[in-house]
């Protein structure tokens, strides 16, 4: 594996904003639902609104306990591991995803950056279901993978959690150890979809983690993700 000067990079140079999309960029306080947060929610949202990672649902809402689309994660992911992104991309392998897609056609080309590092491989070889919510054990396979564990992960006992996919215990089970963020005292609940507070704190694993995920390729069959 490759050690992390990808994130670091990513983490010092905010993407590298010009000053006008510094000066346009939105803060916790654009948002009325966040009126009433502690202040270590209202720093995380700060610190990804600032790095262009994460906007809100609309204009005043952000949204922390609304679902997410592997659509808009495929997305969130790709620029935190630093993924090569060919913006001028039209065309997916899945025939979901569409650049013409006006509700998630903006993430084709990060859905493409994902499959070409083998951090998925859709829900089926033709289908990446860009709509469909991200769930807690797609979440854990998605951060392993861009981290460069799916090896490891698959050679982990899986985790005795009836609430987990057969496919995704090996997985769930070594994401519990490896991330803060998705350790818990009760059922996993893997099926169950995510909220985008959750996702606060998962970047803040994802970008304090050891290894990065410029490189995630596997040379193990990959699952359908």
């Amino acid at each position: 594996m490759m050690l992390s000067f990808c994130l670091a990079m990513f983490l010092s140079t905010g993407q590298n904003k010009s000053h006008a999309e510094v000066s346009n960029t939105k803060t916790s306080a654009d948002f009325k639902d966040l009126k009433d947060v502690d202040a270590k929610t209202k720093a995380l949202v700060d610190k990804w609104l600032s790095k262009g990672v994460m906007h809100g649902v609309s204009e005043d809402r952000f949204g922390l306990n609304e679902t997410i689309s592997r659509a808009e994660f495929a997305k969130i992911l790709a620029i935190v591991v630093r993924l090569k992104v060919d913006t001028l991309l039209k065309t997916s392998r899945f025939k979901d995803v569409s650049v013409n897609d006006s509700v998630y056609g903006y993430a084709l080309p990060y859905i493409e950056a994902l499959r070409k590092a083998e951090v998925t491989d859709g829900v089926e070889f033709y289908s990446f279901d860009p709509g469909s919510m991200v769930t807690n054990e797609q979440l854990a396979i998605f951060m392993l993978r861009s981290m460069g564990y799916d090896r490891e992960a698959r050679e982990t006992s899986g985790i005795t959690d009836e609430t987990v996919s057969n496919y995704a215990k090996g997985h769930v089970a070594l994401a519990s150890k490896l991330f803060p963020s998705l350790i818990t005292d009760g059922p996993y609940m893997g099926t169950t979809p995510i909220q985008r507070q959750i996702i606060l704190l998962v970047l803040e694993d994802l970008t304090v983690t050891t290894y990065c995920g410029c490189s995630p390729k596997e040379t193990t069959q990959t699952l359908k993700l």
